[in-house]
């Protein structure tokens, strides 16, 4: 494939509904669905009693905001990282509950009932709802991605799918891997989805990037920027097909153990 001709996330996605509902909406398909939206919601549950602090960063792709439903009561403020333009609006209307905006109660109530609590997922929604006070652009072609505010560090950052869309090379992945690092307190988690040898996707006619990266790959980029790896999980991918391609589905929780 012609890398030359494929898309960026952060500089090409105009219509972030279009990439909800063919990936994480109801109405995605099974399998699709069952890798980027079920397994990390289950890693997320497993891992919700030991994930607190007072503040938390999501920097993820698209307007998702359903990985954040198993975790957020254990944070005090949560800050919205978004690389698009057009995500940003988007998420600010349904944090407003305004007109023609994504229905993300169906997310609440998978949420809710893998957890076992099923009557209770519109109090999940409003609890999130509530938790967000920030939505900022984040650019990753600057030193600090978030010019021109500076963030205080935080005890958290939850990453989905969205390392391998913004940077174009290995090298440009260690770098971003470092900007999230600087928001992190020491002590603090990372906890990272994303596809191992991974090659496309697409929305419509246009055929997006992903970085290709394998797991030595990310665990050595994690390790050498001062994180150790409390737990790295992968699943095959069963999908493979012209819509998007990645080998597996990965799942790390690491701890900053160091400043760089």
């Amino acid at each position: 494939m012609d890398q030359s001709a494929l898309k960026y996330y952060h500089l090409h996605l105009n219509d972030p509904k279009q990439l909800h509902e063919r990936y994480f909406s109801a109405a995605a398909d099974y399998k699709i669905f069952e890798e980027l939206f079920i397994f990390p919601v289950k890693q997320l549950i497993k891992i919700a009693g030991k994930i607190k602090g007072e503040s938390m960063i999501d920097l993820s792709n698209g307007i998702n905001i359903f990985h954040m439903f198993p975790i957020c009561e254990g944070f005090k403020d949560i800050t919205i990282l978004e690389c698009s333009d057009s995500c940003i609006v988007e998420l600010e209307k349904w944090i407003k509950k305004e007109q023609d905006v994504t229905d993300w109660s169906y997310a609440a109530q998978i949420v809710a009932a893998l957890e076992g609590n099923s009557d209770k997922w519109e109090e999940k929604e409003e609890s999130l709802r509530g938790k967000i006070k920030h939505v900022l652009k984040c650019d990753f072609d600057r030193d600090n991605p978030t010019h021109p505010v500076v963030l205080k560090k935080v005890d958290c950052l939850l990453s989905v799918s969205v390392l391998n869309l913004v940077s174009k090379d290995r090298d440009a992945f260690c770098c971003n891997i470092r900007k999230m690092s600087s928001m992190l307190n020491v002590g603090g988690r990372f906890i990272v989805f994303g596809g191992l040898n991974s090659a496309f996707y697409t929305l419509g006619h246009d055929v997006f990037h992903i970085l290709s990266c394998d797991e030595p790959f990310m665990r050595k980029s994690l390790q050498e920027e001062g994180f150790t790896i409390l737990n790295f999980e992968t699943i095959e991918s069963k999908v493979r097909n012209k819509v998007v391609h990645y080998e597996h589905m990965c799942f790390i929780d690491a701890v900053k153990v160091r400043e760089k």
